[in-house]
């Protein structure tokens, strides 16, 4: 996939759409070759629209599109890349496993975009290789599958695998392409065509910096919150937490208040309940579990406290 292009012809790339998958993910990965088409005056990538039952397909924006042609339809992909959204599971059936097994059996260079690594190692084609998958996802894919090696990068590839978390790191993905079969030149006019100016590391983390997403630059408060971040199931106490940055409890409750509006407590707090509703929208772990593993010393006190903050009960997360 990833190499000068030595056949004539254009590439040919099957992208297999789930239910719910990103329109803006996929939109990212197809204008890179749409431009390079353009550019070159010639037709270096041809793509396909594939959903398990043909037809038109509904993304996460509640916007239908229409397929080319279904799974039962495809004979062999010289690249097929797997598009998928929030929840995987959900379009996890015996035919989609079946189509991505049969594709491996005959070769085809395999991608994943968004959570497609999930789909991708149910199917049983990422045992032994290493992968990526939207941060919100990583944790319950790493459970799931420990004969996959998921990392939190931009864009992964391994022999004839290859993988990026979503959104703009499928544009990445691509000019990445571009660049390694008709070089840098052609690029960067594309890059330039889609007014994308940064190029990002395949390294590069998927989230923001603390200090971006705190909007601060006080280390105080940027190591403070990176301590809760690392002690959800064995929550500090303030005067823990102050300890650790030296400097007064009195001093870190003045920060919390000044540059985000509410106290550490608070704001620890909240944190461990976001853990929490992660955990129950993805992932199988009981309530009570869950419970335990965000630091709440029982399940009427996280109950009280989930439906205080987001009012619902936590069962009503599934």
């Amino acid at each position: 996939m990833f190499g000068d292009r030595l056949k004539a012809g254009p590439q040919k790339i099957h992208f297999l759409l789930l239910p719910g998958f990103s329109l803006f993910g996929l939109t990212s990965m197809l204008g890179p070759l749409r431009h390079a088409n353009g550019t070159s005056d010639d037709d270096l990538y041809e793509w396909f629209l594939v959903s398990e039952s043909g037809g038109l397909i509904r993304s996460s924006d509640n916007i239908e599109i229409m397929t080319n042609v279904s799974i039962k339809d495809v004979d062999k992909c010289e690249t097929l890349i797997i598009c998928s959204g929030r929840d995987p599971w959900l379009s996890k059936t015996a035919a989609l496993l079946g189509f991505i097994r049969q594709q491996n059996n005959f070769g085809a260079d395999i991608g994943c975009q968004d959570t497609g690594a999930y789909i991708a190692a149910a199917a049983g084609v990422l045992d032994g290789y290493r992968t990526t998958i939207h941060w919100e996802n990583h944790e319950s894919a790493s459970q799931t599958f420990p004969k996959v090696t998921f990392v939190q990068e931009l864009l992964v590839i391994d022999r004839k695998r290859f993988s990026c978390p979503g959104a703009l790191s499928g544009l990445d993905m691509m000019l990445y392409l571009v660049s390694t079969q008709y070089g840098k030149a052609l690029a960067s006019q594309v890059a330039d065509a889609l007014v994308y100016t940064h190029e990002r590391a395949h390294t590069e983390p998927q989230r923001r910096s603390m200090q971006l997403r705190l909007d601060t630059r006080n280390p105080h408060l940027i190591e403070a919150v990176q301590l809760m971040e690392q002690n959800i199931e064995e929550p500090l106490l303030i005067t823990e937490l102050a300890d650790h940055l030296g400097i007064s409890g009195r001093e870190l409750e003045r920060l919390f208040k000044s540059h985000l509006q509410q106290t550490p407590k608070s704001f620890y707090r909240n944190l461990r309940l976001e853990k929490a509703r992660w955990m129950l929208q993805q992932t199988r772990s009981s309530v009570t579990s869950i419970a335990m593993a965000c630091g709440f010393i029982s399940l009427s006190h996280f109950t009280r406290s989930y439906q205080q903050t987001f009012c619902k009960k936590p069962s009503d997360e599934r």
